[in-house]
């Protein structure tokens, strides 16, 4: 056996070798991973037998080597090119039909290659010569003719997947051309010197391409594994990445940057390749609470606020995902950041805005009590001195005097029904109006009611039907006043615009627990869109005729709010042209209460 310090460094990268390609498998849940590994155990494989037939004296071993040899020979621009394919995103590419098509030159060469001896196709002579730089006994074969078919073959898918490499260098962003360029530098360097040994323009024979090769793998696996993008990203950017307007940082499990999108440089203003592999914390800490940031568990959540160099304050949705590869192992992290500023920006005005719609809204409920409590004295003062009038106590008035004296009292008692209605509204705007509770007897207090009110519709010609139930408590316990008021405004309502038919009002008795006030006309009915705005402040149907559309539509608001202050509810059935129908529901209380 042949002793030389020449072997070391072909020792050397067999062992370097060897251990990537163990380490990429490691990493074999990415589709390029695969293709590297089988480069790294083909190249180990070539150097292996080189050096082994290169140790030897024999003319017989060193053929047989060679031969074994020629596996890893093979073996390696193949899987070159399956690398290339999947790392630019073509792992489709790889499938049985193509290997098949592909692997038929291989394999004709290497059954050339082991019958070489018989036909010399691949090589022309097999014989041994000195090495007159290393004093080393190598094999001397010149190159047959198949040689130089296969050498054509070699390079075409060389070159072919090396093509690839290079358009992805040409369409990739900045931060990742440099890695790309070191793939094509780093795999063509051992074919430029295979040409270099094949063309003999080197002095020494020793064959070096495996050796160059090998070199090359581990600098492409420093490269890759050391940011980790094997297990994450592969170098090729897909569109849709680069075309996502959010933040995307992609963190290795040791919190050093491994991925960023063109969003990412922008929005913080870096230009520079340095900030891969980079610590996140030494990069972003200057504009990131990267302490309260949680990485151990998944889901974390937070809204930043950010200044970058002298640029306004921007606020960020911050999340934050653990990437896995296995089910219990950390693959890395995936930090992405949404811009929310404008958001932010339109919750504070429409803040603003609420707060000072409530002020408005506090100061309009605080002028309506103040203005209606001032008009009250002033209508009493009128009522009063009217209704001494009418009577004679400032001497006698004529028959046209007391019309006139009639119509400004009934004018003054609406304007004081008015001024009650907007009293009870501001009291329920702002949550004073209380209930007087109490035991009443309804039979007396409905009665009375009904006994008013059957006069306007005697003056329409109205039939007015009112029934109270035989069911009914003797007692009840409520606030009558309340109840008088909503009961007249639906009467009231239903005679109003009822022309002609009939109005019923019933007190009915519905379970143990409930009773209701349902009041019922034949008049023109409300539109569908229009009952679900009835019981709105102010509001008035369009369809009303005009010379009976006497108020400002409170009354039903009231009533409403009122009823809800009882913990019951209000229901409106109605059809237009044959009339509607109002149902109260309330709670039947019959014990005795005090309260005001």
């Amino acid at each position: 056996m042949q002793s030389t310090f020449y072997v070391f460094p072909w020792i050397i990268s067999i062992t370097l070798t060897l251990a990537m390609g163990f380490y990429a498998l490691r990493r074999r849940k990415n589709i390029a991973a695969i293709p590297f590994a089988a480069m790294c155990f083909f190249a180990t494989w070539w150097s292996v037998f080189y050096l082994t037939g290169v140790l030897s004296y024999d003319l017989a071993f060193k053929i047989l080597t060679a031969k074994i040899m020629y596996i890893g020979v093979l073996g390696v621009p193949l899987s070159w090119t399956a690398f290339a394919l999947a790392f630019s995103g073509r792992g489709d590419w790889i499938n049985k039909r193509t290997a098949s098509l592909v692997l038929i030159v291989p394999v004709i060469t290497y059954i050339i290659v082991c019958t070489t001896d018989i036909h010399h196709l691949h090589w022309a002579q097999l014989s041994l010569v000195t090495d007159e730089v290393t004093g080393l006994v190598l094999l001397d074969a010149p190159a047959g003719w198949w040689f130089w078919v296969h050498a054509l073959y070699t390079y075409s898918i060389l070159l072919f997947g090396t093509f690839f490499l290079i358009r992805q260098f040409l369409e990739a962003q900045n931060i990742y051309r440099w890695q790309i360029f070191i793939s094509i530098i780093a795999i063509l360097a051992p074919w430029i010197s295979n040409a270099l040994v094949v063309f003999s323009l080197i002095t020494t024979r020793l064959d070096i391409t495996s050796l160059t090769f090998s070199f090359s793998i581990l600098v492409l696996g420093w490269g890759y594994f050391r940011y980790g993008f094997l297990d994450l990203v592969p170098v090729a950017q897909r569109a849709v990445f680069d075309s996502i307007p959010d933040v995307v940082i992609v963190l290795d499990p040791d919190l050093r940057i491994a991925e960023l999108n063109p969003a990412s440089l922008r929005t913080f203003e870096l230009g520079s390749a340095l900030v891969m592999g980079q610590p996140f914390k030494l990069v972003f800490g200057q504009w990131l609470p990267v302490e309260e940031m949680n990485f151990a568990g998944d889901g974390f959540y937070k809204q930043v606020l950010v200044a970058i160099n002298l640029n306004p304050a921007r606020w960020f949705d911050v999340f934050i995902n653990t990437l896995h590869d296995q089910p219990n192992h950390i693959a890395g992290y995936l930090i992405t950041m949404r811009d929310i500023t404008s958001y932010k920006e339109n919750e504070a005005a429409l803040g603003i805005a609420r707060d000072d719609a409530v002020r408005a809204n506090s100061f309009k409920t605080q002028l309506l009590a103040n203005v209606s409590h001032e008009l009250r004295t002033p209508l009493g003062v009128i009522s009063g001195y009217t209704e001494l009038m009418a009577r004679g106590s400032y001497g006698q008035i004529t028959e046209k005097q007391s019309s006139i004296l009639a119509r400004v009292k009934e004018s003054a008692q609406y304007l004081d029904s008015l001024v009650a209605e907007l009293i009870d509204q501001a009291q329920l705007d702002s949550g004073k109006l209380q209930l007087a509770v109490a035991s009443f007897e309804p039979r007396e207090v409905f009665g009375q009611v009904f006994g008013q009110l059957t006069v306007l519709a005697e003056a329409k010609n109205l039939d007015f039907q009112s029934e109270i139930s035989t069911d009914i408590p003797i007692v009840m316990t409520a606030d009558s006043q309340r109840l008088k008021q909503i009961l007249v405004n639906l009467i009231s309502n239903a005679i109003k615009f009822t022309e002609h038919g009939k109005v019923e009002a019933k007190i009915l008795r519905l379970s143990d627990s409930q009773w209701v006030m349902q009041v019922s006309d034949s008049g023109p009915g409300i539109a569908p869109d229009a009952l679900e705005t009835i019981f709105e402040p102010f509001r008035q149907l369009e369809h009303a005729v005009k010379n009976i559309r006497k108020g400002y539509g409170l009354g039903l608001s009231i009533s409403k709010q009122i009823v809800e202050l009882m913990n019951g509810t209000i229901e409106v059935k109605s059809q237009v042209g044959q009339g509607s129908t109002f149902t109260i529901t309330l709670q039947l209380e019959t014990d005795s209460v005090d309260g005001t």
